[in-house]
């Protein structure tokens, strides 16, 4: 840190706070930007909901039961349970992360206009945005509240926590990406309360976190690939029809971020789970999968081709990478503790931000053979430590490299 950084970190502020009066006007309207942005996904989903009930001349499902799905589409997006009562209760939780992402975009709009109409406000800056995410989430809470007349049951509590995920990072965007008074304030509050290391290690953090999909993406398409027959035969056998079939390819399409995130954590060596079926980094333990066309690429009952076992080297390798990036912005003369506090922070941030999008991806049926879709509990502890590693592994090959060429 140079010795304007310190300067810079330790001048006092007065934007932090303000001893000026709440506006209540102000705030309920942030409020109600919130609430935009949580209807808007909720319009969006009665669409396509209401097309598919018109378009089944044999369906004995009435109009407002149908408009009762959307209320259960946004639950699900926000990895909320829903309640199917088929003989017996049945929990569903899988929130297709594309749908989840499109809220994030919904809240980032709804948010950049609340800040927009908070240009002039007085009070503290944090009060602005809190309205909108309590706006958010409340009206969120009343759209599968709504749902509950219908044939499914939304449950309220475990919408909340996606919810408020959402309608934060939605309003965190819009703030970063905003050049308003309160997004100015927003900064300059967070600027005097986080260390430059840690600022520095913010965009690292976001690179390794894109690598960590890719490397996803990679083998999600080697499996598709490799496995192309077997899909096919599961949609030949399947018979959807037109209508039917763009349903259930547009479904898969949409939790093709969960695919995502599903494959890289594999390489962690934590198993995958697939209800029955358990992919370990070196066999595969076989049982029933639901017919849905992208399942038959899944590996096969047995022992997975030579080599697959070391695999746990690609977070490594990854987290070696988000080290290096993470040293761009310092000097060659930086002390080894300040690369290393560097390098950490971003490998944690990777961690906590793919450990964050793995709790949204998991999915599962209660009471069935499907009950628990995702990685095991193992990736917590074995993603942060090959993350770790593979920074401070960077970081003290660099420093060393670096230190022999003076």
């Amino acid at each position: 840190m140079s010795l304007i950084d310190r300067v810079r970190t330790s001048l006092p502020s007065s934007l932090s706070s303000s001893d000026e009066p709440r506006d209540w006007r102000q705030l309920s309207i942030a409020a109600g930007y919130g609430a935009v942005g949580a209807i808007t996904l909720g319009l969006l989903l009665i669409l396509p909901v209401m097309v598919a009930w018109a378009a089944d001349a044999q369906s004995t499902t009435s109009w407002t039961d149908a408009l009762s799905f959307a209320g259960d589409g946004w639950a699900l997006a926000h990895r909320g349970h829903v309640s199917v009562a088929v003989g017996a209760a049945h929990s569903v939780t899988f929130a297709p992360l594309v749908l989840t992402a499109l809220a994030v975009v919904f809240a980032r709009m709804a948010a950049k206009a609340m800040l927009t109409h908070l240009s002039d406000r007085s009070g503290a800056w944090w009060e602005g945005p809190a309205s909108y995410i309590v706006g958010y989430v409340v009206t969120g809470l009343l759209i599968t509240g709504f749902s509950l007349a219908g044939p499914a049951h939304p449950n309220l509590f475990t919408v909340f926590p996606g919810a408020v995920v959402v309608g934060f990072a939605g309003c965190l965007w819009a703030l970063l990406r905003s050049d308003e008074p309160v997004a100015k304030h927003a900064k300059s509050f967070v600027d005097q309360r986080i260390s430059l290391s840690t600022r520095r290690a913010l965009r690292p953090a976001t690179e390794g976190v894109l690598g960590y999909l890719g490397i996803g993406l990679v083998l999600v398409l080697l499996l598709l690939v490799t496995h192309a027959s077997a899909v096919g035969d599961l949609n030949g056998q399947l018979e959807p029809g037109i209508l039917g079939g763009l349903v259930l390819w547009v479904g898969q399409l949409a939790a093709l971020p969960n695919l995502l995130v599903w494959a890289a954590g594999w390489t962690t060596g934590a198993s995958m789970h697939i209800g029955a079926v358990s992919v370990g980094s070196g066999s595969v333990h076989g049982g029933l999968l639901p017919m849905i066309p992208v399942l038959g690429a899944v590996p096969g009952a047995g022992a997975l081709p030579a080599g697959t076992s070391v695999v746990p080297l690609v977070p490594v390798l990854l987290g070696a990478f988000v080290g290096y990036r993470s040293l761009g912005n310092l000097t060659t003369y930086a002390s080894l503790r300040t690369k290393a506090v560097t390098a950490v922070q971003a490998a944690g941030m990777t961690a906590a931000i793919v450990l964050l999008l793995s709790w949204l991806s998991t999915a599962g049926v209660s009471g069935g053979s499907l009950d628990y879709i995702g990685p095991s509990l193992l990736i917590l502890p074995l993603l942060v430590v090959e993350l770790l590693l593979g920074a401070l592994l960077a970081t003290l090959f660099l420093h060393w490299k670096r230190a022999l060429r003076r």
